[in-house]
């Protein structure tokens, strides 16, 4: 079971990095005109869950320090990253790190997606604990 539970967490991070690279795109749509933010709100909302979700996926499945704090790092990064809009009028230049921390929390995602599916498990030494 905890095997499971730790490709999960990996595949749970993998889908967290497709989902930033969406939102990348429906921002453009956002700042272009084509569509209100309203759909970027939403995936990004679905993105924090998904972010809490991988934390206690590394509580149950990996259950390493290692995995435990980037998932902890993974939660606290979004829950930061999107209340920063919120500065836009009185502190444009705090708002103006929204796209930054969303690069770190895409590294962070990437970095946990490969440390037990893909290259990266086999090559690193990481395996999923039995």
């Amino acid at each position: 079971m905890r095997k499971g539970l730790t490709t999960a967490y990996s595949g749970v991070a993998y889908v967290i990095l497709a989902l930033g690279v969406l939102q990348f795109f429906l921002a453009g749509l956002g700042i272009f005109g084509a569509e209100s933010f309203d759909a970027h709100e939403t995936v990004g909302g679905i993105l924090h869950g998904l972010t809490i979700l991988v934390f206690l996926l590394a509580i149950a499945g990996p259950r390493t320090r290692r995995d435990i704090g980037m998932g902890f790092a993974l939660a606290a990064l979004t829950t930061l990253q999107i209340s920063l809009p919120e500065f836009r009028d009185d502190a444009p230049w705090v708002a103006a790190f929204h796209p930054v921390l969303a690069l770190l929390v895409l590294g962070l995602a990437a970095h946990i997606g490969r440390r037990y599916i893909g290259s990266g498990a086999r090559g690193s030494g990481a395996t999923a604990p039995a």
